[in-house]
């Protein structure tokens, strides 16, 4: 029955199925946002500390690599718990297609490269 009410209805529903995830996805990138400091602050200023002395390098250690590693780690165990339970276990409790809000999560890193491509952070 192309053009009936129900018709109507089954589009309008799958066109607005993608907003739930999208939204989620994206306030879980708002999260996602204090581990990706941390992760680019290891990567760019921790990583460039000359350390010739193997392992008990003792020069050119910031105080602040522990905190960072801290925030690096427990930020991105917290950011794929959320994903895990938004993603993952929410939709197959409800019923909902598991392939749509998995493909969401590629959403969760645009916060941060906004962020970072408009100099806020």
């Amino acid at each position: 029955m192309h053009g009936s009410a129900t018709d109507g209805d089954r589009r309008r529903a799958t066109a607005d199925s993608w907003w739930a995830p999208a939204v989620a996805n994206l306030l879980i990138g708002l999260a996602a946002i204090l581990p990706g400091v941390c992760l680019r602050w290891l990567l760019t200023r921790y990583a460039v500390i000359s350390c010739t002395g193997g392992f008990g390098c003792t020069r050119g250690s910031t105080d602040q690599a522990v905190g960072m590693t801290l925030g690096a780690v427990l930020g991105g165990a917290f950011v794929l718990g959320m994903i895990l339970v938004v993603d993952v276990l929410m939709p197959w409790q409800e019923g909902r297609p598991l392939n749509l809000w998995l493909g969401m999560t590629t959403l969760v890193p645009a916060p941060f490269a906004i962020a970072q491509a408009a100099g806020w952070i």
